[in-house]
């Protein structure tokens, strides 16, 4: 087993590497750059507001009847 030196180790050797095979359709950077949507940040985050006040609704609501029924169970006593 080789120590892999002749390995292409960076990305500009890797894609020399797939010219040369002739795929340069298949080569991927491994990190490519990052490209920031920022309606699809805002999107995501009107949509976890609004999961988070759903949540807080259920949440009064759960509290409320178990409010209602401890009250009930205290005037039946």
């Amino acid at each position: 087993m080789g120590s892999g030196s002749t390995r292409p180790n960076n990305a500009d050797d890797k894609m020399f590497a797939a010219i040369e095979r002739g795929d340069q359709g298949d080569f991927k950077d491994r990190k490519p750059s990052k490209v920031i949507d920022k309606t699809l940040i805002k999107e995501k985050a009107a949509r976890t507001e609004k999961a988070q006040e759903k949540t807080e609704a259920l949440r009064a609501l759960r509290l409320a009847a178990e409010a209602e029924k401890e009250s009930k169970k205290s005037k039946a006593k």
